[in-house]
């Protein structure tokens, strides 16, 4: 094995040991590039002289590696340094794992090549890399609607493999099956299906795991579905009515300052109106309000949450915002002071088949930064899981991850005196858990509220 340079990224320089000793500060992917190159061709020339086969892309493994145990001894982990400049000061900073800045960090030579040469002894391959990402007003139609995966055993062995999703709008066909070696490939297919239709303006996020079953490893491809352009990620306000001006009112982007090379607002950089993703609205409306809305298909009496997240960060007056559903006031504020990013929620109920979502906005001297807005509906909880062990009963219940939930209990079951069981809490994923020792009470019942 011929000795790998020695190499440190901090942010975006690459320290070299090169030309007879010298010690170079170089940047950006053309030094980047071609360091990966020779470090791919070091892993084909080991392969080869092993008798396996190259190991093409190679990003679907680096991933595998990196959230595997054997991460910390392929990876250098940078968690120090940052990637900002004066008109981004507060994003791109390195962490431990991964980062934006760093990604996983720098390789760890030999030890690397060994792991991306282990990766395919799973023997479950699966082409494209990725998943997909569709958009689509409530309702639909949506841009995309499925991808076909190949499936295929590298291995020595019959191999067999499941498909898995969380989500209730992808179908996964077929779910299952067997590989042989050096057999046919297999077309799996990932689909939204009609209860992608019924979701509402939010962004949804699910993985569909492939696992394979012989040695329990997954490799997970991420699809997004993005309803009602909800964080304004089309770059602009498809699926809302707008009554405003357009020039002072628009998706803004999270690199615009950069590729412009001034801001919208002097001072102010654009990524400032973006809370997640590229884009976020700048709503800079002047002399009289604006409005931003969207006519939401709904269930009489059904209750939902609204979310969205707003922030003010410059200062100057007169300015407005309001919030409304169905011309009921939620949030009403004039001439606020300049504040960062918060997240706005409130339950509303449905009189009817529609309800109207509606935004009110003027900024004089700057702007509003509105962003990942969200209609769901709030679904009773339900308990998923109760257990008794240790003296101690512990139970897990499904509610949104955006909603708080407090859990209560009572020794009588027809009382309506119900004590709170600790603080509300939110779930991670879709569930939450307590639990309570059976040393206070011979007898005690439970229930699982929305909490205020």
């Amino acid at each position: 094995m011929r000795n790998l340079p020695d190499v440190a990224m901090v942010a975006n320089n690459v320290l070299a040991i090169a030309d007879r000793g010298q010690l170079l500060s170089l940047a950006g992917t053309s030094i980047a590039a071609p360091l990966w190159a020779g470090f791919t061709a070091l892993v084909n020339e080991q392969a080869a002289a092993s008798g396996k086969p190259a190991v093409g892309f190679i990003n679907p493994a680096l991933y595998s590696i990196g959230k595997s145990s054997s991460y910390t001894g392929s990876f250098h982990d940078i968690a120090t340094g940052n990637n900002t400049t004066q008109t981004s000061p507060s994003r791109f900073y390195a962490v431990p794992g991964y980062d934006l800045c760093t990604g996983w960090g720098t390789p760890n030579g030999t030890n690397l090549i060994n792991a991306l040469l282990d990766v395919p002894s799973d023997g479950l391959l699966i082409t494209p890399p990725l998943g997909f990402t569709a958009s689509g007003p409530v309702g639909g139609p949506f841009n995309v609607t499925s991808a076909n995966y190949a499936l295929t055993n590298a291995g020595t062995t019959t191999l067999n493999w499941t498909a898995v999703s969380p989500a209730a709008w992808l179908t996964v066909a077929p779910s299952s099956g067997t590989l042989t070696p050096g057999g046919p490939a297999r077309t799996v297919s990932v689909s939204l299906n009609p209860s992608a239709s019924a979701l509402l303006l939010a962004t949804y996020t699910a993985n569909v795991s492939f696992v394979d079953l012989n040695n329990g490893l997954n490799q997970d491809r991420e699809f997004n579905l993005v309803v009602g352009n909800s964080g304004f990620e089309t770059g602009d306000f498809t699926d809302w009515t707008i009554a405003a001006q357009l020039g002072s009112n628009f998706a803004d982007s999270v690199d615009a300052t950069q590729e412009f090379g001034a801001s919208t607002i002097p001072g102010v950089d654009d990524s400032l109106f973006v809370h997640s993703g590229i884009y976020g609205a700048f709503l800079g409306q002047t002399n009289s309000l604006g409005f931003l809305s969207q006519t939401l298909p709904t269930v009489a009496g059904q209750q939902y949450v609204l979310s969205f997240w707003l922030d003010n960060p410059a200062i100057g007056t007169p300015n407005e915002f309001s919030a409304s559903w169905n011309g009921t006031a939620l949030f009403d504020r004039a001439d606020v002071d300049q504040f960062a990013w918060t997240n706005m929620q409130y339950i509303v109920t449905a009189t009817g088949t529609s309800g109207v979502l509606q935004f009110g906005f003027r900024n004089d001297q700057n702007a509003f930064g509105l962003d990942d807005v969200s209609v769901q509906p709030v679904a009773p909880p339900e308990f998923i899981k109760v257990l008794q062990t240790n003296q101690s009963i512990s139970f897990t219940w499904s509610g949104l991850d955006s909603l708080k939930y407090q859990a209560q209990y009572t020794s009588t079951l027809g009382s309506t005196d119900w004590t709170d069981l600790g603080s509300a809490v939110s779930p991670t994923n879709g569930t939450a858990a307590l639990s309570d020792p059976m040393a206070f009470s011979p007898q005690r019942f439970y229930r699982i509220v929305v909490a205020p």
